[in-house]
């Protein structure tokens, strides 16, 4: 019998924080994994915006030092409200997809006193091709 945890690791791309700018992850590496969620999340904003939106993508590069660009389709319908998520699905890991990612949150804010939006952005990696999967202190 499977679960859901016997083949995914589980890795805090983007920790939750309230942000005003462009949030990018640490280099995730995608090696013994092939595909993946990533999942964005978003609380209340502050500072009383008179609107405000997030967007959301990933980035690819074949080492984890490189210049990364953007993965084909990889990328979030815009989030326009209060504690809402959105889901990017990666298939093709470390083959159409490079090695390496990097997940990119970016709030849009209009008006406001020093308006922020809580943002968090998780990756879970899946298809393990070796056992066990380790779930331990992974993350940015």
């Amino acid at each position: 019998m499977r679960s859901v945890f016997d083949q995914v690791k589980n890795v805090n791309a983007i920790r939750p924080l309230a942000a005003s700018a462009a949030q990018t992850s640490a280099a995730i590496d995608t090696t013994g994994f092939e595909s993946a969620t990533v999942v964005i999340n978003n609380g209340a904003s502050t500072g009383t915006p008179d609107s405000y939106a997030v967007d959301a993508k990933v980035q690819d590069c074949a080492t984890s030092g490189g210049s990364y660009a953007d993965v084909t389709g990889a990328a979030i319908v815009q989030i326009t409200a209060d504690s809402k998520l959105a889901t990017i699905r990666l298939d093709g890991l470390n083959g159409a997809i490079k090695r390496y990612i990097k997940v990119v949150v970016t709030p849009a804010l209009v008006g406001g006193t020093s308006p922020k939006a809580l943002i968090g952005a998780t990756v879970h990696l899946g298809r393990a091709t070796k056992q066990p999967v380790s779930n331990s202190a992974t993350g940015a």
